[in-house]
């Protein structure tokens, strides 16, 4: 091909591109403009960027986040159509969340504050539960930027206890984001200050790992142990000051370990020997 063809069809995709952001303002031609643009995401170069900065299009992706609340205040069932509407458009915010100007942006805006409603919903659909998927996917792409500003706004949402109820009663896959985001908080100083300042928020998170390491015993997840051995030692380095806590958390990572270590030779033993 040659350089004009291939230079008036690069035009060509961009203009495209411009058209499908322009159409997130338009609620009859914004679906299809997600669809084309989520699928995209991974080929369009700085999308969070344009979408940030073009007219109209966050208000458009948050008009479709909004929608949802009635499926969480009234308790209406939410439709696989309306969950993967819902999931499109929190794809391209994650796109957004995931550079790294654009993330803390969304911070300082408070933008989170319309997705964090959505962890409410407690049914363990698979409608629902592609949402959670998607909204946990935004926040972990948020606090892997490893910047305190952030992990200081979560603090003062309901992003904790959510996580923490979302981590003994959720499936799998929500189990191992949510003890990613966990481990992501308490990893930073102002977060572990924050878990270990309360009586009532220090029995609550170490109840919680001891219900979930309990929930291991019978059911091993590799994934979700891991980061749950992590925010064991964490929390035990935090609540050092209180001897009470800190055996009893020393006693669950003991317990942690001691599976984790079973869990390996138990591989161990069922792998053929080479000749």
């Amino acid at each position: 091909m040659s350089a004009p063809n291939m230079d008036c069809e690069q035009r060509s995709d961009i203009e495209r591109v411009y058209g499908w952001i322009a159409n997130l303002c338009n609620k009859e031609t914004r679906f299809w403009a997600m669809l084309e643009l989520c699928e995209r995401r991974s080929h369009i170069d700085s999308l969070g960027l344009l979408l940030w900065h073009s007219f109209g299009a966050v208000s458009g992706l948050l008009q479709e986040i909004v929608s949802i609340y009635p499926a969480i205040y009234q308790d209406i069932e939410l439709t696989g159509q309306h969950s993967h509407r819902i999931c499109t458009a929190i794809g391209l915010i994650q796109a957004m969340a995931s550079h790294p100007f654009i993330g803390i942006q969304l911070i300082r805006c408070q933008f989170m504050c319309y997705l964090m409603p959505l962890l409410k919903m407690t049914s363990q659909t698979r409608t629902v539960e592609h949402v959670r998927l998607s909204v946990l996917g935004v926040i972990c792409g948020l606090l892997k930027s490893d910047h305190p500003e952030i992990v200081a706004y979560f603090l003062g949402t309901e992003l904790i206890p959510l996580i923490l109820r979302q981590l003994e009663l959720g499936t799998t896959m929500s189990k191992v984001l949510c003890a990613f985001v966990l481990y992501r908080t308490l990893e930073h100083e102002v977060g572990l200050k924050f878990a270990s300042r309360r009586l009532s928020r220090r029995l609550h998170l170490i109840h919680t790992l001891a219900r979930v390491v309990h929930q291991l015993t019978l059911e091993p997840e590799p994934r979700v142990l891991k980061h749950v051995i992590r925010n064991g030692y964490f929390c035990q380095e935090g609540l050092a000051g209180f001897e009470s806590a800190s055996l009893e958390l020393a006693d669950l990572n003991r317990k942690l370990v001691t599976k984790h270590e079973k869990k390996d030779k138990a591989n161990d033993d069922t792998m053929p020997e080479k000749h």
